[in-house]
């Protein structure tokens, strides 16, 4: 995987903008290109704006600063479906945006369900010089056979980490109510153990090349711990696997709605579709617990 183009949107108003900010950092990190467009907030559809002039500000603030910047700067509806469709024109590696504040988190769902590529979900950083990464892969113990998608957002992690000169820890939450919930499995008296997990979750991490002392098996609820450990460790950015699983989604909305860092979400290509891996493929696949 490489990052090559980037897709910034931003909105109509000339102001502070994240995904601007972490935009220009990245994209002189690695000598990305970018592609800019102005996607307009619904309630903004009907207010006067200098788009011309707005578009010349945007183009210009990424010229001065000895970036590649496609010459047209375009303006899409307000919807996730349009952001999607533009992403996929201009071949975009990562879309990067700001994340709503207004607690409406609905199309930011639909975007990373959607997306050809990762989003980024851009936030004012709390600590600019301290650069931590924070990658939830897998995010629950109930999401170790989705060993693709798990593998795809550490890879994107160490390209953003490397660009950023970045920390990056690996966490997993060890939640054993949401096994009981979602189990179909086993039976209760098979539940997997702390102990059981944390070895396949330390396979998982030295396959990927990850040190020890950087994985973390954690115990809580998934989306509440992952949350809080974030925030209160002064993490800059969550990267996390797109959404496809129910639980997933309960995840992610509450991470989009309670976070105070930037969230990315890596959206995996070669996603298993199924819930559960056939018994006759878990025993060959060492990264899937023979439950």
């Amino acid at each position: 995987m490489q990052i090559s183009k980037l897709l910034v949107i931003v909105g109509d108003e000339d102001r502070y903008d994240p995904a601007i900010e972490q935009a220009v950092e990245l994209a002189l990190a690695i000598g990305a290109s970018v592609t800019l467009a102005i996607q307009p907030a619904p309630a903004a559809q009907a207010r006067h704006t200098d788009n011309l002039s707005r578009q010349k500000s945007l183009a210009k603030g990424f010229l001065d600063r000895g970036m590649h910047v496609e010459p047209e700067v375009r303006r899409i509806k307000p919807s996730a479906k349009a952001l999607v469709k533009l992403a996929r024109a201009c071949d975009a590696d990562l879309v990067i945006l700001q994340a709503q504040v207004n607690g409406d988190v609905s199309f930011d769902l639909e975007l990373m369900r959607l997306a050809p590529c990762p989003v980024l979900f851009a936030r004012e950083r709390a600590a600019p010089g301290q650069a931590k990464l924070f990658v939830a892969a897998p995010a629950s113990c109930e999401d170790l056979d989705d060993g693709v998608a798990n593998a795809e957002v550490v890879e994107t992690a160490r390209l953003i980490s490397h660009a950023r000169k970045a920390k990056m820890h690996l966490f997993s939450v060890y939640d054993q109510a949401a096994l009981l919930r979602h189990s179909e499995h086993y039976s209760l008296a098979e539940i997997p153990s702390y102990e059981t997990l944390a070895s396949a979750c330390k396979r998982f991490a030295a396959q990927l090349g990850v040190p020890n002392v950087h994985h973390h098996l954690i115990v809580g609820s998934c989306a509440h711990t992952l949350c809080a450990y974030a925030n209160r460790c002064g993490y800059d950015t969550v990267v996390i696997t797109s959404p496809h699983r129910a639980w997933q989604f309960a995840t992610l909305e509450y991470l989009l709605a309670s976070l105070t860092c930037s969230l990315l979400v890596v959206h995996a290509k070669a996603r298993q579709q199924q819930l559960a891996i056939p018994r006759s493929q878990a025993s060959r696949d060492p990264l899937v617990l023979s439950l």
